[in-house]
């Protein structure tokens, strides 16, 4: 099983996400915008050079949070 990648989002005024994502080598984050990324998308520390792997299920965990703070953001 693949090691879970430190993953958050950012959500602008309107409600567009930005997949922030911890490198796992040397900490720095990674963003990208989260409805351009698809499964096995390979994204690339600007600091380091590592590649990072972004999975399905890393994909799912973030749909699962933007979905909660959309909910969150209309009480």
């Amino acid at each position: 099983m693949d090691k879970l990648l430190h993953l958050d989002l950012n959500l602008d005024k309107h409600l567009d996400a930005t997949l922030v994502i911890e490198c796992p080598v040397c900490g720095h984050e990674i963003t990208h915008h989260f409805r351009s990324l698809e499964p096995d998308s390979v994204l690339v520390c600007s600091q380091c050079q590592h590649s990072v792997t972004v999975s399905e299920a890393d994909l799912e965990r973030a749909e699962a949070l933007y979905q909660a703070m959309l909910r969150d953001g209309e009480q």
